[in-house]
């Protein structure tokens, strides 16, 4: 049951952001008018992923645990990776199925420095920085925002419908689990999912472009938006409450999200964070070993599904 406090928090993390981006979300998609024309939409992957699993990736620093295992996940299963994760993934030798982005904000173009992106798919929203998508050398395809209770990311969704869209949760690791649900993947896992920071840690995995940043420096620095969480071994953690929003957000999903023939499942493989409730907690190895039995040529499907609702 969602608590008076986690409420407030929604409440707040919400009326953040209207403030701060509502000017921003309309001058960027007025300039991504034209690439969104000549562009796919999300709507060309749903559903055509049913026999594949999905795992998605973050950057929480507990993806040290498990990065070695990628090289074992990829092409038997869709990677949908978040942007910060990109690079990380990228100097292990992994090349994510699908990179995802939520922030509208010119700074995510430095995620992408230093990666070959010629080769690899991006999903950015409509409202994504123009600066940004000018990094990606790739294929990029575009969604909404699935976000009624504001209008103005309504007003622009309802410009192009056609594009298709994905709930955006309270941050970048929603959208990557919504897309792995309506991809129609059945066995659904997270990694680097920490939504949290241990006392004395890593922010972030290494080798994102923020470095070994400290997490009690990234506390320190955001004093008035820090509440308590439970992680999964019992120990209270601190985070922020735009995190905590994610975390109700996912296990509201692991309970909601619903399609015709039948339920996804959804795994926990992170190892640590604080994501407990609703889902399968277990390691990356034991998930690889019960769900990728099979082989896929990924790239080839993604490529195939997008030429065919190129506009």
């Amino acid at each position: 049951m969602t608590s008076d406090a986690d409420l407030r928090r929604v409440h707040e993390v919400k009326a953040a952001t209207l403030w701060t981006f509502e000017a921003l979300w309309n001058g960027n998609y007025e300039a991504n008018r034209s690439l969104i024309s000549r562009s796919a939409g999300v709507s060309s992957l749903f559903g055509k992923f049913g026999d594949v699993p999905a795992l998605i990736t973050g950057a929480g620093p507990s993806l040290e645990k498990n990065l070695h295992l990628f090289s074992g996940v990829q092409g038997r299963a869709a990677i949908i990776a978040v942007d910060t994760a990109l690079l990380p993934l990228v100097s292990a030798g992994v090349s994510p199925t699908i990179t995802v982005m939520l922030d509208p904000q010119p700074y995510v173009a430095r995620f992408f420095a230093g990666v070959n992106t010629s080769r690899k798919t991006l999903l950015a929203p409509s409202i994504a920085s123009p600066a940004a998508l000018s990094q990606w050398k790739g294929e990029i395809v575009f969604y909404n925002k699935f976000a009624p209770d504001i209008p103005a990311l309504t007003r622009i969704a309802s410009q192009s419908p056609e594009l298709g869209f994905l709930i955006p949760g309270g941050s970048v690791l929603s959208v990557g689990l919504d897309l792995a649900f309506r991809m129609g993947a059945t066995s659904i896992g997270f990694a680097g999912q920490d939504l949290s920071y241990p006392p004395g840690g890593k922010a972030y995995v290494s080798g994102t472009t923020y470095g070994d940043v400290n997490a009690d420096y990234v506390l320190s620095r955001a004093t008035e938006e820090i509440v308590a969480e439970t992680d999964i071994f019992g120990r209270t953690v601190r985070t922020k409450k735009s995190l905590s929003v994610t975390k109700q957000w996912m296990e509201w999903a692991f309970v909601n999200l619903k399609r015709e023939g039948g339920k996804a499942a959804f795994y926990n493989l992170t190892e640590g964070g604080i994501v407990t409730r609703e889902c399968n907690v277990m390691s990356l190895a034991e998930w690889s070993g019960r769900f990728l039995r099979e082989s896929f040529n990924l790239d080839w499907r993604v490529k195939k599904a997008l030429q065919k609702k190129k506009r």
